[in-house]
């Protein structure tokens, strides 16, 4: 009943889809949004305030569906309006170009008809995504016929393709855009290698410490010499995860952290925020909720060693050239029940593999002692992964979008 309740109400909406296609384009005008519009984060949020800094003819506008993102952009002087507001809408009709982290539900999609679509992505992927991720795509499960109404929706309701058609995607190397080729199934053509915003963010010596590194264990308690952070991906079933973190208490991590004035942030991915039930007591072991940090680009600067397991961070921080230890103590059951990767894990990750935190403290030791020997691997995947080390990511896809909207 409800599908067809929902089926109604979209053919009902068909009509302000067509009528955005006639509605004139501004090519100053560009939309941005994010994580379904539910986060002010990553690579968009990076573009928009470059553009708001930068390029002052642009007149550049963030779409959310949180009335607390819209009331904080606008004190800082920024223009945001809710997704499905009229202005949420018009203005995504006006727009030359619009710019996305995840999917087309980052802005509003009735209004987005032909309008320039610049996928940023979040993070050069490990794991296998978009068309690739046979697992999730609808297209991909289901009888003969669901699979062709299916696509007969899509072709009468293109609002409600969230995959949709790219003109766009933002590449950080040669061997990423093979990735996407395959992915977002385009042409090399339109996959620029601009290098990803993110990269400016993690490189930018002016990015500022976040109140929650600041607020931790200061001097008179302590004091801290190394900050390690562990970031799991997310995941279909968390049982596991749970279970592999409430057994850090009794690992012997707790007493090296305390020994070596160190402290360890976990940051669950935050999809699985409310899925986890976490048991953390030692003062030294932290972790954060959304709230804190909720965008870990703004962290991984002040991150001396990562640790983590399927999740793409890992490519991020190889432009710190700092060590970074794997977790893939359920890699088995996470290839059968939530992602294929894009290779062979033991190839693709340039760090020692630890199925419990007694072999993460035993590769702690060795790095804090100064073995690093998974330096030059490292070097070697950044160049393989990273055309570009630099700042100037976020001007590159402006310049970009410039150059096609003239």
């Amino acid at each position: 009943m409800m599908k067809l309740v929902r089926l109604i109400g979209s053919l009902i909406l068909l009509p302000l889809y067509w009528f955005s296609y006639f509605v004139p384009r501004n090519p100053k005008l560009w939309v941005f949004g994010s994580w379904f519009g539910k986060r002010y984060s990553d690579s968009s949020r990076y573009v928009y305030e470059y553009v708001n800094k930068h390029e002052k003819d642009i007149r550049a506008i963030w779409l959310t569906r949180d009335p607390n993102i819209t009331k904080h952009l606008r004190s800082q002087g920024y223009e945001a309006y809710h997704v499905s507001s009229l202005k949420g809408y018009w203005y995504t009709c006006r727009a030359g170009a619009a710019l996305f982290t995840v999917n087309i539900t980052d802005i509003n999609t009735l209004g987005a008809s032909k309008l320039l679509k610049f996928q940023l992505w979040h993070g050069i992927p490990l794991k296998k995504v978009v068309y690739d991720d046979v697992y999730h795509l609808p297209e991909q499960h289901g009888s003969f016929i669901r699979q062709k109404l299916l696509k007969l929706k899509k072709l009468l309701l293109p609002f409600k393709d969230v995959y949709g058609k790219w003109d766009l995607v933002a590449s950080t190397s040669p061997a990423v855009s093979t990735i996407f080729r395959s992915a977002f199934r385009l042409s090399e053509e339109y996959i620029p290698i601009t290098g990803s915003p993110r990269g400016d963010i993690i490189l930018d010596s002016s990015t500022s410490k976040p109140s929650i590194i600041q607020d931790i264990l200061t001097d008179g308690e302590g004091g801290i010499t190394k900050r390690i952070a562990y970031f799991p991906t997310h995941r279909i079933h968390t049982e596991e995860l749970s279970r592999f973190i409430n057994s850090l208490e009794t690992s012997g991590v707790p007493e090296f952290l305390e020994d070596q004035q160190a402290v360890l942030y976990i940051k669950l991915h935050y999809y699985n925020l409310e899925q986890h039930n976490h048991a953390i007591r030692p003062k030294r072991i932290v972790l954060l909720q959304e709230h804190e940090v909720p965008d870990i680009n703004y962290l991984l600067p002040w991150i001396d060693i990562l640790i983590t397991d399927y999740s793409s961070v890992f490519y991020d921080y190889l432009l710190l050239k700092r060590p970074i230890i794997f977790t893939p103590y359920d890699l088995s059951e996470y290839l059968t029940h939530d992602r294929e990767l894009y290779g062979n894990y033991e190839q693709l990750t340039p760090g020692p593999k630890c199925g419990t935190w007694e072999e993460v403290l035993t590769e702690l030791t060795k790095l804090f002692s100064g073995q690093d020997i998974f330096f030059q691997q490292r070097k070697a995947m950044l160049e393989q992964y990273h055309t570009y080390s630099d700042t100037q990511n976020s001007k590159r896809v402006t310049q970009k979008l410039r150059s096609l909207l003239k």
